[in-house]
């Protein structure tokens, strides 16, 4: 069950997450900053009533974080020396600091001598041992004697080191060995994962690959450039720092996570765009073969690093593992560093969302968090988050519940009634970060019981801040019954023994059937600020959702199963002067009438008087707008006479005549565009006689 999901309008990427036992959640990571470009930023939350309980800036940035029994923090991260530009790598040097539970910085320690480079992973061990691992990027890192490893030349090479609990001494440090990701096991062994391009780490005998494959492919957006694939390894060291148990070369070409179970089996996470995994002993009866390239992976290692247990395409953004051996894992649903995936059908849940993302355009990115058997590799549960732009960046586990967070370029993600919401949100609001939980113990739902996967807009995004008498569609299953049913007309609050309530107001209702409910956001007093959304069949009901209400959310209605050409990303549902369907192969005229829909106007208390201000750009020019029904404005636009020539605003327009896309923006109120996707622009057809 998603049991907490909110947006924080903070100018914040968390790289990092965490919690404590009185569950209070701690994120790291990079923040805007009024004396540098980006600063480093620690907050600690109480989730349940939203109460900030301190905000620390620091110098630089921060990709990690952990924290001990007693509520201090601990981050690391890469520091610029003063007066240095941020995106100089050259001044850059991996620090470690200590902030106590109020937030204060008790110490900080830079890392590496004079060497410069970056912090990217924290751990603490039993007997509170800092432990340090991230990437050196000039030569003269320092090493211990009897590390379990020195390269010789540290630029661009790895390292790990220990520091004790006042980080003022060095218990060891080794280079050409380290990662992103650290664990430890309960005799204090020392697990790091990463990638790498260099094919000079070292590996061990025996190992499941003891060889790092030579992989050459693109190494730029537009295949300009040839060079070696990053190629993940996962490495073991005993508790004392001097002695490798055992390293090998793995596949993947990102790492996102590690983690260890009580036994010493390691599960890795990442993307993985080169050689495949392969499992032929038959004892695994899953996923013998893993071989999709830029699909996400969990691989579990036995604790001699030699065989695979299992590799299954989840994940691919945080792995957990709780004391009885279960893991936990976070994943991506579309636009990825290296290619777009579609969901996985073998997935429960995913296999059922494609509704949740129905054009695949206005939806970017959307997260999810499966729990997986550590014995088999089975998924045995799979929650759906959702969100129209979101990525998740970071994982905690806090008994069954996993923690995400992450960033997202709007607030157009699901909100839960018990996490607090920002007020006067609107559609607009830009970046800013997401989190969320998701509890496993929570009991299956009762058989026949509607379940909510998402909630969206007349554009397909996720909804977001809402405003009242705005249409939207829930998607999930056990919604109402096997075949649709529609409204007669616009007061109806319960159809087919479906009825929806916001903030306890009955809805109206337009359309219900097992899979999809379409319907109005009721007119609620003008004291609702954050109402709860339920769905009810008959006596079941679902789990509950929230809305943030805001004064106006104008969005266009989109034509999502539309074929159009490559170039063409946003098709209103447009009617041409003689009222068939503007499309490609039915193009309107120029200088002709057409008219496309909106909802989310009304009502609106920054329009008390006359009618609403309805402005268009891109050559167009709003002629009327009316009310077709109680939710629904039909705005007419008047294209323009003479087609421009090709342009930002007009693509595909033949020098000779032909089908042009012309695009427009239509504005509500001034600076409120209608159409609140990840652009504020939609094209029509409009036939040019050149």
């Amino acid at each position: 069950m998603l049991t907490y999901s909110t947006y924080l309008p903070d100018a914040f990427t968390p790289n990092a997450i965490a919690s404590d036992s009185s569950g209070n959640i701690y994120l790291a990571g990079i923040a805007a900053s009024y004396v540098t470009s980006e600063a480093g930023f620690v907050t600690k939350l109480n989730p349940q009533n939203g109460q900030y309980l301190y905000q620390s800036f620091l110098n630089g940035q921060v990709n990690a974080i952990a924290v001990d029994a007693a509520g201090n923090a601990y981050v690391a991260g890469n520091a610029y020396a003063a007066g240095a530009n941020a995106s100089d790598q050259t001044t850059e040097q991996g620090f470690v600091a200590k902030l106590d539970p109020n937030g204060n910085v008790l110490f900080t320690t830079t890392l590496g001598g004079s060497a410069t480079g970056t912090a990217l992973a924290i751990a603490l061990s039993a007997h509170g041992q800092i432990i340090v691992s991230g990437i050196s990027t000039s030569s003269g890192f320092p090493s211990t004697p009897g590390a379990p490893y020195s390269a010789s030349n540290t630029a661009n090479h790895p390292y790990l080191l220990e520091l004790d609990p006042t980080g003022t001494t060095t218990i060891f440090s080794a280079t050409g060995i380290g990662g992103n990701s650290i664990a430890l096991d309960s005799a204090g062994s020392i697990y790091v994962a990463g990638v790498t391009t260099l094919l000079d780490y070292p590996t061990t005998r025996g190992v499941y690959e003891p060889t790092f494959p030579m992989v050459i492919g693109c190494t730029s957006p537009l295949c300009q450039i040839e060079g070696q694939i990053p190629v993940q390894y996962l490495t073991k060291i005993d508790p004392s720092g001097s002695k490798l148990i055992y390293s090998t070369a793995l596949p993947g070409s990102t790492n996102t996570g590690l983690a260890v179970d009580a036994e010493g089996n390691a599960y890795i996470t990442g993307i993985s765009v080169s050689f495949p995994y392969s499992v032929t002993p038959p004892a695994v009866p899953v996923s013998q073969t893993f071989s999709w390239e830029g699909l996400p992976f969990l691989a579990k290692l036995d604790p001699a690093g030699r065989n695979l247990l299992f590799a299954v395409p989840v994940g691919g953004a945080g792995v957990r593992v709780d004391s009885s051996g279960t893991v936990y894992v976070a994943g991506g649903i579309g636009e990825i560093a290296y290619s777009n995936y579609s969901i996985d059908a073998s997935l429960p849940a995913l296999s059922n969302v494609t509704p949740c993302r129905p054009n695949q355009l206005n939806v970017e990115e959307s997260g999810y968090v499966s729990q997986v058997d550590g014995l088999s590799g089975d998924v045995l549960a799979t929650q759906f988050i959702g969100g129209s732009s979101l990525s998740i960046f970071a994982t905690a586990l806090s008994g069954h519940t996993l923690w995400v967070a992450g960033p997202t370029y709007n607030p157009l993600v699901p909100f839960t009634p018990n996490a607090p919401a920002p007020g006067n949100i609107s559609t607009s609001a830009g970046r800013g970060e997401y989190l969320g939980a998701v509890d496993f113990s929570q009991p299956a739902p009762a058989p026949g019981s509607p379940q909510i996967f998402c909630i969206l807009n007349a554009d397909g995004t996720e909804v977001g801040p809402a405003a009242l008498l705005q249409l939207v569609s829930i998607f999930g299953t056990e919604l109402g019954p096997d075949i649709g049913v529609s409204a007669t007309d616009y007061k109806t609050t319960t159809l087919a023994g479906v009825e929806v309530t916001v903030g306890g107001t009955p809805a109206p209702l337009l359309y219900v059937s097992s899979t999809q409910i379409n319907f109005a956001i009721p007119a609620l007093p003008s004291n609702s600020t954050f109402p709860a959304v339920q769905v009810s069949v008959a006596s079941l009901s679902s789990a509950v959702r929230a809305f943030p209400i805001t004064s106006a959310d104008p969005t266009l209605f989109m034509n999502i199963q539309q074929s159009v050409p490559e170039s063409v990303m946003f098709i209103p549902i447009a009617l041409n002067a003689d009222g068939s369907i503007n499309s490609f192969t039915n193009p309107a005229k120029p200088g002709s009438i057409i008219s496309v829909f909106v909802d989310g106007l009304a009502p609106d208390p920054n329009q008390t008087s006359g009618p609403i201000q309805l402005t268009a750009q891109g050559g167009f020019t709003v002629v009327a707008a009316a009310q077709p029904n109680p939710f629904l404005w039909q705005v007419s636009l008047q294209t323009p006479s003479t087609v421009p020539p090709p342009s930002s605003t007009a693509f595909e327009c033949p020098a000779s005549g032909g089908v042009c896309s012309l695009g427009f923006t239509l504005s509500y109120g001034g600076p409120n565009p209608v159409g609140m996707g990840f652009a504020n622009s939609a094209f029509v057809f409009v036939i040019s006689t050149r």
